[in-house]
């Protein structure tokens, strides 16, 4: 799709781009060389030539950067093929505080699923997430990313290099809703002992983790957050495939992600959240609690 889109030329829109490729114009390669014929009108293709020749070098030096700053946002999902293996997609808990600091942060990216939690290991989240060029996210660009910024500070937290953000390109192919909504309609609904869980059980079991030391309720929590991030890549997919669909263009469709590849990881990585020191310096005091009682 990238080398069919012409939106990053000035003035030309949805519709312009549309009218480009019923009149042949259907790839960079296709826009008529100088002297060879008139696209826009003689001005507006000169600019077009220019604007092409430095998206095609942009592409060839993989500058993902660039690349999201002559695309319009809207249009930034274009750009997933050619860096699926540099994206992130990851999700968010918080405390459901009014400062909204993160307690369970998964990321999944080619190299698997990575966990964060409050109190274990959540210093280490930006050098992870600066690792990846190309976040996706569910809503992430107006929630997850701002608590986030927030809570390690602008100067610590890193900036991608391009951001898609899966609620508002759904919403533009018609597939509006929650996430989990979403999920349903596309096929990959959650398992039964996750179906009907949200936000705030989310806090909820934050809240037994931290007042209880309740293992048990952070290994759901960190369940459920999984899910959250690795779903994302099979939407991601499934976006993508669609939207070429909508535009009616010949280009390879994308394999969609099955989740049956990272099950395994899911539990061993659950099964390995144990109680730390503090969890049973809290467990007993529950329980010195109960015997006063």
């Amino acid at each position: 799709m990238l080398q069919r889109t012409f939106q990053h030329i000035p003035g030309v829109g949805p519709w312009r781009e549309k009218d480009l490729w019923s009149r042949g114009i259907r790839t960079w390669d296709d826009f008529p060389a100088a002297g060879e014929g008139v696209a826009l009108n003689r001005k507006s293709d000169d600019v077009a030539r220019a604007r092409i020749a430095e998206t095609r070098d942009a592409l060839a030096r993989r500058d993902l950067r660039k690349l999201a700053e002559l695309l319009p946002s809207r249009e930034h999902w274009r750009l997933y093929p050619e860096f699926q293996d540099d994206a992130v997609y990851f999700d968010i808990e918080t405390d459901g505080r009014e400062a909204q600091a993160p307690t369970v942060v998964s990321l999944f990216d080619s190299k698997g699923l990575h966990v964060f939690i409050q109190g274990r290991n959540m210093d280490a989240l930006p050098e992870a997430m600066a690792a990846r060029r190309l976040w996706v996210t569910f809503n992430g660009s107006c929630f997850d990313v701002p608590v986030l910024r927030d809570y390690f500070g602008a100067g610590r937290f890193p900036v991608p290099d391009a951001h898609i953000d899966l609620r508002f390109v759904t919403r533009r192919l018609g597939m509006g809703g929650g996430l989990k909504e979403i999920e349903g309609k596309i096929g990959a609904e959650r398992p039964p002992h996750m179906k009907g869980v949200n936000g705030y059980d989310a806090v909820l079991l934050w809240r037994a983790y931290q007042r209880r030391g309740d293992v048990e309720a952070l290994r759901f929590l960190v369940e459920y957050n999984l899910y959250d991030a690795f779903q994302l890549r099979t939407l991601m997919d499934v976006a993508y495939n669609r939207g070429a669909d909508e535009l009616n263009q010949d280009v390879p469709r994308l394999p969609v992600f099955e989740r049956g590849d990272v099950l395994y990881d899911v539990s061993r990585i659950i099964l390995e959240l144990g109680p730390t020191e503090r969890d049973e310096q809290t467990l007993a005091r529950v329980r010195a609690m109960e015997q006063d009682g």
